[in-house]
């Protein structure tokens, strides 16, 4: 089976023509399945581009989402917006909403969630970093530092618990299990100009929730193999924490989408 990895496309940075041609390149590359690590579009605009991506790849296209997806939006209703678009379209599979592994060969399944950064990696209280999430997403418009803060831990902790209740399952019956998650689940795997990000900034780019759970999972599976695949920090990296637990999270930069891997099971 035939894989390509995307993320961080930002499509809506595209015209029309460009994200056109964004997707023949992909499709040139003949996946049989596609994997999106979020940041797709912009809540208002997030439907036409889900719509093209199927249309144009017409194949299995299985994605989370990433903060920029809910700009415009709440993330409860970008959240159904997208399974209405799901149920209409069926070979776009949001992770997020799903509640059994995905089996892509016998021997590997696929499970995923956005994640969201929960500022429990460096210094969340003292940091002076502004995201645009603050301005652009409905959940945090108005809200100060302390009041962002527990927001940001439930949206984390919602993630991790759904990982919870999936990759149990998914490593007792497959041998690797594939996770999609749009935010780097560990400081090391926060990437930012060729190293991990600092106090200032990885409260903001990474998700200590599922990244315990991750650790947890691998400790307690030890002879099954965990693969991440994330974006968000627009820096490509690499780390394996673990012996079985592997995290590659995607470099991007806007205007300019990339496949970011190709690989076969």
């Amino acid at each position: 089976m035939r894989i390509a990895w995307l993320t961080d496309i930002h499509l809506n940075f595209l015209l029309t023509e460009q994200t056109l041609a964004f997707l023949r390149l992909v499709r040139s590359a003949q996946p049989d399945a596609i994997l999106i690590s979020g940041d797709i579009a912009e809540a208002h605009n997030l439907h036409r581009y889900l719509e093209l991506i199927d249309s144009e790849l017409a194949k299995p296209v299985y994605f989370v989402l990433g903060n920029h997806d809910y700009y415009h939006g709440s993330i409860a209703g970008v959240r159904e917006l997208v399974a209405d678009i799901c149920e209409g379209h069926p070979r776009l599979k949001y992770l997020t909403q799903s509640e059994a592994p995905i089996e892509l060969t016998p021997l590997v399944a696929l499970v995923g969630h956005d994640g969201w950064a929960d500022g429990r990696f460096g210094d969340y209280e003292k940091s002076i970093v502004q995201m645009t999430d603050w301005q652009l997403i409905t959940d945090f418009i108005g809200r100060g530092k302390r009041e962002r803060w527990p927001i940001l831990q439930a949206l984390a902790d919602d993630a991790a618990s759904h990982l919870r209740r999936v990759l149990p399952h998914a490593l007792e019956n497959y041998q690797t299990v594939l996770v999609i998650t749009h935010v780097p689940p560990l400081r090391e795997a926060c990437w930012h100009q060729g190293r991990p990000s600092d106090d200032q900034w990885a409260p903001h780019f990474a998700c200590k929730a599922v990244g315990d759970v991750l650790l947890d999972m691998a400790r307690t599976h030890p002879h099954r193999t965990i693969e991440v695949f994330c974006g968000h920090t627009h820096g490509m990296g690499r780390c394996r924490p673990r012996r079985n637990l592997l995290i590659h999270t995607g470099g991007a930069d806007y205007g300019e989408p990339q496949i970011q891997r190709i690989f076969e099971l």
